[in-house]
């Protein structure tokens, strides 16, 4: 019998290598655009599968079993392996293309429009763009470097920061006339639109007034999404100014407060040291840093 017949399924193994490095399932889940109830269910399937407990409740923390344990260390040495014999595999084919993870935000507000430049600079680069939220497995996704909001902080990955980036309020002109928006305390009569780890209450404080993080609406997990809500009226949201930008200057959405507040995000190039040499990921990057200071992302009215 092929031994391939008895391996559980590669989805589950992976859910459990996170599990355990992160030793709880809401981190797990948001590295592999998962669900917690899913990350959940795959455990306890694979538990059910092999006749043994992998993970067990420990407080707020999930602790591996020893077999567990051992499980993951053996899955993720195999997942590192499988990626080194793909990137054997592409050889010289690899070095000039370049697949580029990117946020769908900052690829519709910023990268697109400049990524024809680069391409004619470099006409002999084969560029993949793939537009996504989900979190990048450098490891079986097949990408070079990732462009990410966040603190910058990858566990075995390089991570250089492209630029800083601030919050304020936007919404949309009519809406801001039909509330009539004179002074930060009238949000209070405004639809506030959430983005996930976004929270309101930095800028209510810097902007001094006393309003409550809303708990009641939309959230939203990718911000051109919440920009486009705002932009059809249906509340105003917290942008951060890079994605805002051109919707600001078009006139689709205003910015009625001068107050502006850091954004703990900020914008990264986020790489695995295997790949810093590869010509076109430097060509790249390179290219990227020149253009960020001819033309920084950041609404300035």
């Amino acid at each position: 019998m092929n031994p391939w017949h008895r391996l559980p399924p590669l989805r589950s193994l992976r859910v459990l290598e996170a599990a355990v490095r992160h030793q709880n399932y809401t981190r797990a889940a948001d590295e592999l655009s998962l669900t917690h109830s899913a990350v959940s269910h795959q455990i306890h399937a694979l538990e059910a599968t092999l006749g043994m407990p992998l993970l067990q409740r420990a407080g707020r923390q999930m602790r591996a079993t020893d077999a567990g344990r051992q499980l993951a260390q053996d899955v993720r040495a195999a997942l590192d392996q499988l990626a080194a014999a793909l990137e054997r595999l592409r050889g010289q084919d690899s070095a000039n293309s370049l697949t580029v993870s990117v946020l769908p935000s900052f690829a519709a507000a910023w990268l697109v429009a400049r990524l024809g430049g680069f391409l004619e600079r470099h006409p002999g680069i084969e560029l993949r763009l793939e537009s996504t939220p989900a979190v990048t497995d450098f490891r079986s996704d097949g990408v070079d470097v990732a462009i990410r909001y966040g603190t910058g902080s990858y566990e075995g990955l390089v991570s250089e920061k492209l630029f800083d980036d601030e919050l304020f309020p936007t919404l949309s002109p009519a809406l801001a006339r039909r509330v009539r928006l004179r002074n930060p305390s009238d949000l209070a009569r405004v639809p506030l639109l959430r983005i996930r780890q976004q929270p309101w209450a930095p800028w209510f404080a810097a902007a001094g007034v006393n309003l409550a993080e809303p708990r009641r609406g939309p959230v939203f997990n990718d911000s051109e999404l919440a920009l486009q809500a705002a932009i059809q009226g249906q509340g105003a949201v917290l942008a951060r100014g890079s994605l805002a930008a051109l919707k600001l200057r078009a006139g689709t959405l205003i910015a009625p407060f001068a107050q502006r507040v850091p954004s703990p995000a900020t914008c990264h190039l986020v790489y695995p040291p295997q790949h810093a040499g590869k010509p076109a990921l430097l060509l790249f990057r390179d290219w990227l840093h020149e253009e960020l200071r001819a033309s920084p992302p950041m609404y300035r009215p």
